[in-house]
C-alpha cells in the first residue's frame, strides 16, 4: 500500500479540470517507467502472450503507425552509442558502463541507393552479413553492421568491396532494435528532430491481449523509447487508461480486500490519473504520468486477479466529479481517526476536501500494522536537528503542538531554545519535518533541561546565556559579544568561555509523540474504505463520505 505524496498534489489542488463534455472514456495514456537518473542504455522485451512484436511510432493521436516488425520473442531497444551485452545490478542487458564480447557499436555502413519501401530496402541489406533496414527521418535506408569505431567500419567496407558506400551513424536521437543476447541489429529509427521516437507494439496483431515482460514485470499495452535529453532510453507504457487502473489498485490497496473497497480505490486512481494526464505533468519528460508514488504506484499487471479486475470493469469510465470537473482524488493508508482538510495541509481551500471525523477506521485497526505509533525525540536531538537545517538555537527546551484543527489534528508545532527563542512549522510539515506517520499525534515531555551551568559575572554574578550580553575594555567603550568568546585566566591561559556546570542545557529532557494513522490525511483513507465495505457500504458511499459534495458518475 503507497500514500500520494508528491508536492505537486498542492500545486493543482485548486485548478478545475475540464467539463464533462472534454473527459474521454479510456484514453490511452503514457506512464513513465524508467526515466531521469533511471533512464536506460539498453531496454529488453520478451514476449509472454504473444508472440513478436510491431515497430514504429505513435503520431500526435496516440496512433500506432506501423513500419515492420519482427517474429523475434526477446527483443532490445539500445541508444545508438557503443553498448555492451552484459549484467548490471543484477539485470542482463546492454551496458556503456562495461564490454564484453557481444557489442553494438554505432558505426554503420549505408548502402547506395535509395529505397521507397521497407521491403526495398531489405532486400538489399539482407545481400549482406550484418545487413539491416533503418528508418532516418521518413526515408529507408540499408545498412551494414554496427562497428565501435570508424576504423574498423572502413575495415569492413574495403573487405566487402563497398567502395561506393558512405560511413554513417545516427543523431543523439537514435535507437536501434536488436536481437537480445547478440549484436544483430534488427532495425534502426531515428528521428533527427526528435519529433518522433520509436513506439513497440507486442504481438504481430490486435487479436491478443498482449502480456509482454520487462524488468521483471508484466505489462499490458506498448512501449515507447525516448532519447529524452539525447542520452539514455526513457521508456514508457503507451496503454489505455481502464488497463493502467487494472495495475495500480493492486499496488494501492490488496486483490483480496472486499470488491467495494475495491471499487472505490478504481475510481480515486481513474480520477486522480486522467487529471494528470491532462495536465502534462511529466510532457517535458515525454510521458503524461510516472510509476512513483509522485503519481500513482504502477508496476505492471502482475498482482491482478479476477477480484481486482471486477472493481475495474464494475467502474469502467467512472470519475469522481465535484461541480462539473473532476476532483484531485488524494487518498493516505489510514487517518487515525480523523481525515484533515486541505487547506490545513497543503494551504488550500478545497470545497470537496474537508476533514471529518471518521467513525469507521477503528473496526479494522486490529488489521493494520502500527495503527498506533510513538516517536522520541531527546531534546538533544531537536537540538541537532534544527541546527542541521539552519535554525541556530541554544539547545531546546520545550516542544508542542501549539495548534490543532477542529477533527484534532496538529496543524502548528513551536520549539523553544533556552533563550527563549521560539521556531513553528505549520501544516504538513508538522508531519514531515519530524518525518512522523502522520499529523494526528499529541506530545508529551519527561525528564529537565538542566541548568547547563552559567556564565560567572565579575565572581558572583551570573548569566545563563551570553546572547545579547556586551562587554567594556579598558577605555570603557562597549561592544556586543560574537558569538565565540574567549577569557583570559590567572596563568594567562586563552580557553573558549563555557557555562560553569557543563556545555548542554538539553539535559535528560525527553519528548514523547504518540500518533496514530499513516499519510497526509486527505481524502479518503483506504483502511476506512475497507472498514465501510466490510459494513455493507457501497463505493459510491465511500466516496461520497471521504470527499465532500462530490459526484460519482461516467462523462
Amino acid at each position: 500500500m503507497y500514500i500520494l505524496l508528491c508536492a505537486a498534489i498542492a500545486a493543482t489542488l485548486w485548478t478545475p479540470l475540464s467539463a464533462s463534455a472534454a473527459v474521454a472514456m479510456d484514453p490511452t495514456i503514457k506512464v513513465g517507467l524508467f526515466y531521469g537518473s533511471s533512464a536506460l542504455p539498453g531496454a529488453n522485451l520478451l514476449n509472454d502472450v504473444g508472440s513478436g512484436y510491431r515497430l514504429g511510432y505513435y503520431d500526435s493521436s496516440r496512433v500506432f503507425q506501423q513500419l515492420t516488425s519482427t517474429s523475434e520473442t526477446a527483443i532490445s531497444v539500445v541508444k545508438t552509442q557503443n553498448v555492451y551485452y552484459g549484467t548490471s545490478g543484477g539485470w542482463a542487458g546492454y551496458y556503456d558502463s562495461l564490454t564484453s564480447d557481444i557489442a553494438v557499436g554505432c558505426w554503420h555502413i549505408r548502402l547506395p541507393g535509395s529505397y521507397s519501401s521497407y521491403a526495398q530496402a531489405s532486400a538489399a541489406a539482407s545481400a549482406y552479413a550484418g545487413g539491416f533496414v533503418a528508418w532516418i527521418d521518413g526515408v529507408w535506408q540499408a545498412r551494414v553492421g554496427a562497428y565501435l569505431d570508424k576504423t574498423s567500419a572502413q575495415t569492413a567496407q574495403t573487405a566487402l568491396g563497398l567502395s561506393d558506400s558512405t560511413l554513417v551513424g545516427t543523431s543523439s536521437y537514435g535507437v536501434s532494435v536488436v536481437k537480445t543476447g547478440t549484436s544483430q541489429i534488427l532495425f534502426q529509427f531515428d528521428s533527427t528532430t526528435g519529433n518522433y521516437c520509436l513506439g513497440i507494439k507486442p504481438g504481430q496483431n490486435d487479436s491478443v491481449k498482449t502480456e509482454t515482460i520487462f524488468r521483471g514485470n508484466t505489462y499490458y499495452g506498448g512501449f515507447q523509447y525516448q532519447r529524452v535529453s539525447k542520452g539514455n532510453l526513457t521508456v514508457s507504457n503507451v496503454i489505455g487508461l481502464e488497463d493502467y487502473v487494472q495495475g495500480v489498485i493492486v499496488r494501492e490497496m490488496s486483490s483480496s480486500w472486499p470488491l467495494e473497497a475495491l471499487k472505490a480505490q478504481a475510481v480515486c486512481a481513474r480520477t486522480y490519473a486522467y487529471r494528470n494526464y491532462t495536465a502534462s505533468k511529466h510532457s517535458s519528460q515525454g510521458f503524461d504520468i510516472c510509476n512513483s508514488t509522485c503519481c500513482q504506484v504502477y508496476s505492471g499487471m502482475g498482482l491482478v486477479t479476477a477480484n481486482s479486475s471486477k472493481a475495474v470493469t464494475e467502474t469502467y469510465g467512472e470519475y469522481a466529479w465535484y461541480n462539473g470537473s473532476l476532483i484531485e482524488a488524494v487518498y493516505s493508508s489510514h487517518d487515525g481517526g480523523a481525515t484533515e482538510s486541505a487547506v490545513n495541509v497543503w494551504g488550500s481551500n478545497v470545497a470537496y476536501l474537508i476533514g471529518k471525523v471518521d467513525p469507521y477506521e477503528a473496526s479494522v485497526v486490529s488489521k493494520i500494522s502500527n495503527y498506533n505509533w510513538t516517536v522520541t525525540y531527546t531534546a538533544q536531538q531537536l537540538t541537532d536537528l534544527l541546527n542541521s537545517k539552519g535554525y541556530v538555537n541554544s539547545g531546546i527546551v520545550d516542544f508542542k503542538v501549539t495548534k490543532t484543527s477542529p477533527t484534532g489534528n496538529a496543524i502548528e508545532i513551536t520549539f523553544t531554545d533556552s533563550s527563549g527563542k521560539t521556531w513553528s512549522k505549520i501544516r504538513d510539515a508538522c508531519r514531515t519535518f519530524l518525518n512522523l506517520r502522520s499529523i494526528n499525534y499529541t506530545v508529551t515531555s519527561s525528564g529537565s533541561a538542566g541548568s547547563g551551568g552559567s556564565y560567572v559575572v565579575d565572581g558572583d554574578g551570573t548569566l545563563s546565556t551570553l546572547d545579547g550580553a556586551y562587554a567594556i575594555n579598558g577605555s570603557g567603550q562597549t561592544a556586543q559579544l560574537g558569538s565565540e568568546v574567549y577569557v583570559i585566566d590567572g596563568s594567562g591561559t586563552v580557553s573558549q568561555a563555557q557555562p560553569s556546570g557543563g556545555s548542554s542545557s538539553t539535559g535528560d529532557l525527553v519528548f514523547t509523540i504518540t500518533g496514530s494513522g499513516w499519510g497526509h490525511n486527505v481524502g479518503m483513507s483506504q483502511w476506512g474504505a475497507y472498514a465501510m465495505a466490510q459494513q455493507g457500504y457501497t463505493y459510491k458511499d465511500i466516496l461520497t463520505f471521504y470527499y465532500t459534495g462530490i459526484e460519482v458518475r461516467k462523462p
